[in-house]
């Protein structure tokens, strides 16, 4: 069988490629382990009342891993890299009585303040995976009273690792986390629990690619649009432990995969296969929504917790210096 030689031309194009940096490689993302070094910090603010919620001060913005700049900081609510988006949240039953207690704020009130109730996103949490740091979220609402907790969050240049997210808009971006999920529903065969948590990748125009999540069972399951049906995977959460999912979306195809670890067998399982559609075109990543629903604790959902997480995404240029050099070879084909 005979082999078609490397041209030095191809040869110097994957020098070139190397050198500039556009083969991709992972990024310890500033979401992390939610440890200090991220950002976090749950028990900083000494002689305050549960404004350790991540949406009041600069979580994920200070930290040797990101940035390194000062911190914790009291800031507006919603005005970091973390936003309420629901009408519950931040240790608040409901948007009205929120608005309330933090109006001008910070300082926030160091007493606690009508309508607070455990419903909360903390980070420096424990337990961890990897260490004793980790991603809390919990919603104590009672069922069919208010809804969902809802929060957003804005990646950066430390979360990608250098490029700013807006401007990574062809090429794949992986995103992984583990998970630990809380007591649950029992499960049981041939009955579709409802959603518990669910978590949706954003784009810079807040459109959804695709959510996956698990349901109140700790039933794992996606889908492509928040008004889609969900697939339901048959594949059980362990809850206690650390299962995880790693998500390749291309955003050139716009078109994604989705992979679950089974941490009790500690195998890795395909359940979107790599080409299947995006509910919406993503002209880029830059965010990810985290939403968990009410009623999900007494001996129901109790907290969730999150760690680990990490993002891959191309090199700037990546995308152009590929096609080039594919170009280039095309060339050489039709010369031959």
């Amino acid at each position: 069988m005979s082999k078609t030689p490397v041209s030095a031309r191809t040869l110097l194009s994957l020098a070139a490629l190397t050198t500039l940096g556009v083969l991709s490689s992972p990024a310890l993302a500033v979401l992390g382990s939610f440890s200090p070094n991220e950002g976090y910090n749950l028990n900083v603010f000494s002689g305050s009342y549960n404004w350790s919620d991540v949406s009041y001060y600069n979580a994920g913005s200070y930290g040797v891993n990101a940035g390194g700049g000062p911190g914790p900081t009291f800031i507006a609510p919603d005005s970091g890299k973390w936003r309420v988006v629901g009408q519950v949240g931040g240790y608040f039953s409901n948007s009205v009585a929120r608005s309330a207690a933090t109006s001008g704020a910070p300082p926030y009130p160091p007493v606690a303040q009508p309508g607070m109730i455990p419903v909360y996103l903390v980070g420096d949490h424990g337990p961890g995976r990897t260490d004793n740091s980790s991603l809390a979220f919990r919603n104590d609402t009672a069922l069919g009273s208010t809804g969902a907790a809802v929060y957003d969050y804005s990646l950066d240049t430390y979360d990608t690792g250098g490029p700013v997210p807006a401007s990574v808009t062809g090429g794949t971006v992986n995103y992984g986390i583990y998970f630990s999920t809380s007591p649950n529903d029992p499960f049981v065969p041939g009955v579709r629990s409802p959603e518990r948590f669910t978590q949706s990748v954003l784009d810079s125009a807040g459109n959804i690619g695709m959510q996956w999540g698990y349901a109140r069972d700790n039933t794992v399951l996606w889908r492509t649009s928040p008004s889609g049906i969900w697939n339901y995977t048959g594949i059980v959460a362990n809850a206690g432990m650390w299962d995880g999912i790693s998500i390749d979306i291309d955003l050139t195809a716009d078109t994604f995969k989705l992979d679950y670890f089974d941490s009790f067998a500690n195998t890795w399982t395909t359940l979107a296969p790599a080409g299947t559609a995006l509910g919406s075109t993503m002209g880029n990543f830059t965010g990810l929504r985290w939403q968990l629903e009410d009623g999900t604790n007494g001996g129901v959902g109790g907290k969730n917790f999150f760690d680990d997480a990490t993002f891959v995404v191309p090199a700037p240029g990546t995308a152009a210096l590929l096609g080039l050099a594919g170009l280039a070879g095309l060339r050489r084909r039709r010369m031959g």
